[in-house]
């Protein structure tokens, strides 16, 4: 009799024992296997079994001097993205893609524009990035400033450099714009993933003589730094468009629209909508902004038009693209049409919005070769009609990519 009791009990331990162990395992391998699949060093393995995601080869234009219009763009496919730029290890301005970085594009020189820095405690590029749409290169201002120039001014103003005429890096996303009338590169955020408590506590000695973040402004012609001392609103991670109209840029947040005039921005405007990771464009033809994107990635374009007191969503009837966050977009002045990238599992498609028709449409042909993550850098060129996209694979060269329409 004990022996048989003996017996089953030590089966009942082995088999609890195996359901238990079983339980586990299976609960550990679901709870883990997202974060090991999106683990850097799961990534770098899969990348050097399988090789790099960007296969693409670079389309041959030649240069040309200036900002002119490059013929060699003529020449490509239309419809179709195309890499006319890769970086490499011996070029003489060479950076990673900054996800948090934001863009404009400089319609008097023709050069793409780029500041944001991922920051975090780990980056500190603060630097302004310029790509030749002619010469097809890359050059920037000055070179990024270590964190041990950075301090607080006589002011209260968190500054960078040698000289202390830099702001310091931060995350930018849609807050920054290129302000026409000035000439200049306009952005509205400030560094608060340098925070002390955030991200790490590097920063903690210098942050607390803080007094105020500005809207730093970026003269293009002297390339210089100035901050306005008038009221500043932080646009990040929202959005901010530049209405070409009136000359004024404009920031959203969820509750509240602002313009910035003199050195300052004031609310006009009371609401947008409850959501973060945004993007907005303005729609020169109409008049009016389009605000796309959500950190709960709805599907829903919404309109402001100059003057009104909230954005406005849109019916939008028949098919839509799959919602989406922190997408690239830009306004395409000769079409009158908005185009975004969505990202899929192996790809990203190409759409574009008509906000007279109020209609999504899907370019055939069109689609990304690889998904592009978290990316506010593609503008419209419209000096060679093209779309222009910063876009690279984690841990692989930065690229820039052009889609004819």
């Amino acid at each position: 009799m004990l022996t048989w009791l003996w017996r089953a009990g030590r089966l009942y331990l082995i088999v609890t024992g195996l359901v238990f162990n079983l339980v586990l395992v299976s609960a550990a391998t679901y709870l883990l296997s997202s974060r090991i699949s999106e683990h850097w060093r799961w990534k770098q393995l899969v990348r050097w079994w399988e090789g790099p995601v960007d296969r693409a080869v670079t389309a041959v234009v030649e240069p040309v001097a200036g900002g002119a219009a490059n013929p060699g763009y003529a020449q490509l496919p239309k419809g179709k993205w195309v890499k006319i730029h890769q970086q490499h290890p011996d070029d003489a301005i060479r950076f990673s893609r900054q996800r948090h970085a934001g863009s404009a594009f400089d319609r008097r020189r023709g050069e793409l524009l780029l500041f944001g820095s991922d920051t975090h405690g780990r980056n500190w590029d603060n630097a302004v990035y310029r790509f030749s749409m002619s010469r097809l290169e890359w050059s920037r201002s000055y070179a990024p400033d270590g964190p041990e120039t950075y301090r607080v001014n006589g002011e209260g103003i968190p500054v960078a450099g040698v000289n202390g005429d830099h702001p310091w890096a931060m995350h930018t996303f849609d807050a920054v714009m290129y302000d026409q009338r000035q000439d200049a590169l306009i952005v509205a955020s400030y560094p608060k993933h340098l925070k002390p408590g955030r991200f790490g506590n590097w920063m903690e000695e210098v942050w607390e003589g803080i007094r105020k973040h500005p809207t730093w402004i970026f003269d293009l012609k002297s390339r210089q730094w100035r901050y306005a001392r008038g009221k500043a609103v932080d646009f990040f991670p929202y959005a901010t468009a530049y209405d070409s109209t009136r000359g004024v840029a404009v920031g959203f947040q969820p509750y509240g629209i602002y313009e910035f005039r003199d050195g300052s921005w004031n609310k006009v405007g009371r609401e947008t909508y409850y959501a973060y990771h945004t993007n907005a464009v303005y729609d020169s033809g109409r008049q009016r902004f389009v605000i796309y994107g959500a950190n709960d990635k709805r599907d829903a374009i919404y309109v402001y038009v100059p003057g009104d007191d909230r954005a406005r969503e849109m019916p939008t009837p028949g098919v839509r693209p799959p919602g989406t966050q922190h997408q690239p977009m830009a306004y395409h002045d000769r079409l009158g049409r908005v185009v975004v990238l969505i990202d899929g599992a192996d790809r990203a498609s190409t759409w574009t919005y008509d906000p007279s028709a109020d209609r999504w449409q899907r370019i055939e042909g069109a689609d990304f070769p690889f998904p592009v993550g978290m990316d506010y850098m593609m503008q419209y060129d419209p000096v060679n009609d093209l779309l222009v996209l910063v876009a690279s694979p984690e841990g692989e060269e930065t690229s820039v990519w052009v889609l004819r329409l």
